[in-house]
């Protein structure tokens, strides 16, 4: 049995996301898929169009998540509602206030920026590019 309490979970800085999104693993490991986790973000935080390659299931446990698409109207999903993200669903995730959510998945969790320049990671590896040629 595995269980998960909101006040105990140790959460860490995400680095897949903009600064400011903290995550709590307490199922398998996302990379590799089967997994379970909780996310948190702060007040007025967003994440820049991206996609998933696998689908992702998430339910929203404290707050609400505004979802935005091209050409669709936006979709506000509030505390304890759930939403379904098909692999390869372009979006723009929101929380006006904080929110917490629980993710899982059966197969490997990713992100993909559609902009190159919102994803951290490359301004994470342009960094120690930076400081490697500067040594």
């Amino acid at each position: 049995m595995i269980a998960a309490n909101l006040d105990d979970l140790e959460w860490k800085p995400k680095n897949t996301l903009p600064p400011g999104a903290d995550s709590a693993n307490v199922y398998g490991i996302p990379a590799e898929g089967n997994y379970a986790f909780y996310a948190r973000f702060p007040q007025g935080y967003t994440v820049p169009m991206h996609w998933h390659t696998n689908d992702v299931w998430v339910v929203i446990v404290k707050g609400s998540m505004l979802i935005r698409r091209d050409d669709i109207p936006d979709q506000t999903i509030g505390r304890g509602g759930f939403f379904f993200l098909p692999g390869g669903m372009r979006y723009i995730a929101q929380c006006n206030e904080e929110c917490i959510f629980l993710a899982y998945g059966f197969k490997p969790f990713d992100i993909f920026y559609k902009n190159p320049k919102d994803d951290p990671r490359n301004e994470a590896k342009s960094s120690l590019a930076f400081k490697r040629a500067r040594e």
